[in-house]
């Protein structure tokens, strides 16, 4: 997936923009999960100036996914 993917014609049920919910429920985990990955710096995440409030971008989430996705047999 890259800059030239359509995200919207694809996947317009994901928000371009995510809190730290919708990113859970679309991960199917909790919101305390995502906070975790962003504090260790494994999951890509981006804050206003000043701000507490998480967001991610849908892009580079989507991106994220593929290049740590499992692979069955990949390290066998």
């Amino acid at each position: 997936m890259g800059e030239d993917f359509d995200y919207d014609r694809w996947y317009p049920e994901v928000p371009a923009v995510m809190d730290a919910k919708q990113l859970a429920d679309l991960l199917q985990t909790s919101d305390q999960i995502v906070r975790l990955w962003v504090r260790e710096g494994i999951i890509p995440a981006h804050r206003k100036e000043g701000g507490r409030k998480l967001h991610f971008l849908r892009h580079e989430i989507f991106e994220w996914l593929m290049a740590t996705r499992y692979v069955p047999g990949e390290y066998e």
